[in-house]
């Protein structure tokens, strides 16, 4: 905007020479050339300075208009506007591709860059993910670690009936087994061999009874409603509060219904792997440990778990979260209660659009507007713990086979999205200065989750982005404007 000359009063009239300029109109054209010299400089400048790019000509000329040039705003916002309009230019291409169903928004320099359709409600598949985390970290404890304990009586190394294997909702247990199976590696897991082997160090040589799963911290309801057949047990679930390798016993094709004997019968053969004699079969009872606790292990802390599940977009690792979201605000470790707390949350931050069915993004119920993603991701600093947890381009989780070969290849941090027909990407490139480009990008429509559609679209956009923040330098800028 331009900006006011500040002098509304009356001007006091000069007092009357003896002799008047013979030529009154030469004067006033040497003052007019001589005041607009600086801002005819800064136009030739800028725009040549703004319109350079490699091996091509950009577009930007149709921005800069007079608002840009005036010579009273200060050199950091001038050089803000430049760069935001040659990225805007670079972006105009990326709209004319999207379907009809789409929306795109990219904020840079805390100003919007380009928007549309951004209020759009939309189904926004895993990035869904970045409300459930941004929720996570306002709301669980900082130092929150989940404890996997086991509980019994012992007499001369021998528990006396059955071991109890208590879940506190850690949703990355694991065994090391299980580990090279996975298509996304768990990060920052915890082992359930550590504990076996606590076990052992205790100096337990065998169990009169059988190992049983605990699992009375969180609800057991094993799926959502809404989730379609085809991803139940598969994307997400069975859930609970004592899950070990999602629900997998290492060495049995057929995942358990019961994720709490799943994870008895794990535990029992990494004992017995150990040399420690199991005389029962795996089984599940709830809050019914006797004894004493033997041994426990604990969880990586709350910002490596919410990395993890952004990371390699860990579907049971959001529903547990919002089970423990639940617990932590309303005392009701159920599902219901935590999207209850999601939804309070995203109405107090005044991010509207947003329809939450679940916490992982697997519910074809859920709606997103890009505007309410790139706002969340706005929330926190550039180095926040919900951007730094979130996969690199070229290198980890979900985007470690996307965007090889680019200019934002090991820069730009994102998650994405894939349900049948959707296609969703939403993250950050940082920027040195301590700057940064928001952007999310949400894709509804037949065809649009195959590569050969959405692939060269997100190239693109990667490709864009990188021009930020061409322009001239503050210090180029104040020079111009002071010539």
């Amino acid at each position: 905007m331009t900006q006011a000359d500040g002098n509304d009063e009356p001007v006091p009239r000069a007092p009357k020479r003896a002799r008047r300029a013979r030529r009154p109109g030469v004067v006033v054209a040497i003052v007019g050339l001589i005041g607009s010299a600086p801002m005819a400089t800064l136009w030739f400048v800028g725009h040549s300075l703004a319109t350079r790019t490699e091996g091509r000509s950009a577009e930007p000329v149709s921005y800069l208009v007079t608002p840009v040039l005036n010579v009273r705003r200060a050199a950091s916002t001038l050089v803000g506007d430049i760069a935001t309009r040659n990225l805007r230019s670079e972006l105009t291409s990326i709209v004319d591709r999207m379907p009809s169903n789409a929306c795109i928004r990219v904020d840079a320099g805390g100003r919007v860059v380009l928007s549309k359709s951004a209020d759009k409600a939309l189904v926004p598949a895993s990035t869904m993910k970045i409300a459930t985390a941004a929720v996570s970290l306002d709301v669980l404890p900082a130092d929150t670690r989940f404890v996997t304990r086991v509980v019994g009586t012992v007499d001369n190394g021998i528990v006396d009936g059955d071991l109890t294997l208590v879940g506190g909702g850690d949703p990355l247990l694991v065994s090391r087994e299980y580990l090279p199976t996975e298509k996304y590696p768990t990060t920052d897991p915890t082992y359930l061999d550590d504990l076996a082997d606590k076990v052992k160090n205790a100096g337990v040589t065998a169990i009169s009874g059988s190992v049983v799963g605990d699992e009375s911290y969180l609800d057991d309801d094993r799926y959502l409603d809404d989730w379609s057949s085809g991803i139940r047990g598969t994307e997400g679930g069975p859930l609970g509060a004592l899950m070990v390798n999602d629900g997998v016993v290492v060495g049995n094709p057929i995942k358990p219904d019961n994720p709490a004997v799943a994870a008895a019968a794990e535990f029992t053969r990494l004992l017995q792997a150990r040399g420690i004699a199991v005389a029962g079969e795996p089984k599940e009872a709830k809050g019914t440990a006797t004894g004493t606790s033997i041994a426990e292990i604990r969880s990586s802390p709350l910002d490596r778990i919410v990395a993890e599940m952004l990371t390699n977009s860990d579907n049971n690792t959001a529903e547990i979260l919002v089970r423990h979201i639940g617990l932590t605000k309303s005392l009701q470790p159920t599902t219901q209660a935590g999207l209850a707390v999601i939804d309070q949350s995203l109405s107090t931050w005044g991010i509207d659009g947003v329809v939450v069915k679940d916490g992982s993004g697997l519910s074809r119920g859920n709606r997103i507007t890009c505007a309410a993603l790139v706002e969340l991701l706005e929330r926190e600093p550039v180095d926040g713990k919900l951007k730094s947890g979130l996969a690199v381009a070229a290198r980890t989780g979900t985007l470690r086979d996307v965007f090889e070969g680019t200019p934002v290849a090991g820069k730009l941090l994102g998650k994405t999205g894939t349900l049948l027909n959707v296609k969703t990407l939403a993250g950050v490139l940082p920027v040195d200065g301590n700057d940064e480009v928001l952007f999310a990008l949400l894709l509804n429509g037949a065809g649009w989750a195959d590569q050969g559609n959405y692939r060269p679209l997100w190239e693109q956009l990667g490709a864009a982005l990188t021009t930020y923040p061409r322009a001239p330098t503050p210090n180029q800028v104040a020079v111009l404007g002071a010539g």
